[in-house]
């Protein structure tokens, strides 16, 4: 009888461990690697997957983990992160490497984890709202951000601006010490003075996607992400209903502002 007692006792730990080993393999396998597609590019822009050698990037490429991007003086770049956070806009003399890009749907929510490293430049993003378990983070040399869902603009010298939502900023001041600040719709933050302050609407104006303040590119699009219409195979865009409008020019002309887009790829 003891043997029986002991024979079911072993049968039931080998249950046990093997569900175990089931959940733990489900749970690993739900993991996905995520993509930034290239929306598209203007100006002259090139790819890497190693950092040392690099090729032109294109409309439509699809990178993954560990790829890097930069941008002439002159030069935008727009790619789609998916799931990963929905759209990034790379502006001109910029490099940017992608640490993580992945996803795992629980079947309740989707938990991604995306980590862009700005080594040069600025980048903006338009983030759609994510899981209390996701992480999404924007590191520069000496300050990082972490997003939930938002409208930013950051720099690799640490500067912040939020257009709409909260982000929460991470900063090494001149002395070694760090400081911590949330900032929020319509604020900058600045490295050097560690303040939060109201965003001008300068700060706002590339965000929003009215003309942009960079010299060699006239107007970009309004940083937006791309739906793809099976039926005519190519990418059409849906615009907001809260986007940004600068007081300081007619509304029609920012609405216009993506028609005289030229991109370097068709």
């Amino acid at each position: 009888m003891n043997s029986f007692r002991t024979m079911g006792g072993s049968l039931a730990r080998l249950t046990l461990g093997a569900a175990l080993l089931a959940l733990a393999t489900a749970a690993q396998a739900a993991v996905e690697k995520g993509t930034a597609r290239v929306v598209s590019v203007h100006g002259t822009a090139e790819v890497s997957l190693d950092g040392s050698t690099w090729a032109p990037l294109k409309k439509g490429e699809n990178l993954r983990e560990g790829a890097f991007v930069r941008t002439s003086g002159s030069a935008a770049a727009d790619l789609d992160l998916g799931r990963n956070g929905a759209a990034l806009r790379v502006m001109p003399n910029s490099t940017v490497s992608f640490s993580a890009l992945s996803f795992e749907e629980t079947g309740v929510e989707t938990i991604v984890n995306t980590q862009i490293d700005l080594r040069q430049g600025r980048v903006l993003g338009h983030v759609q709202k994510l899981s209390s378990a996701s992480k999404y983070e924007v590191k520069a040399p000496k300050a990082s951000a972490t997003v939930r869902g938002t409208r930013y603009d950051m720099s690799a010298e640490g500067k912040l601006v939020v257009a709409e939502g909260s982000v929460v900023v991470v900063a090494v001041r001149e002395d070694g010490s760090a400081i911590t600040r949330v900032v929020n719709a319509s604020e900058t933050f600045s490295p050097v003075s560690g303040l939060v302050t109201p965003a001008t609407e300068s700060d706002l104006a590339d965000i929003g996607g009215s003309a942009s303040s960079v010299s060699g590119i006239v107007a970009l699009p309004p940083l937006q992400s791309p739906v793809h219409d099976s039926a005519t195979l190519i990418d059409r865009v849906i615009l907001p209903t809260d986007v940004y409008i600068s007081r300081s020019q007619p509304i029609d002309a920012a609405a216009g502002a993506g028609g005289g887009t030229t991109t370097g790829e068709e």
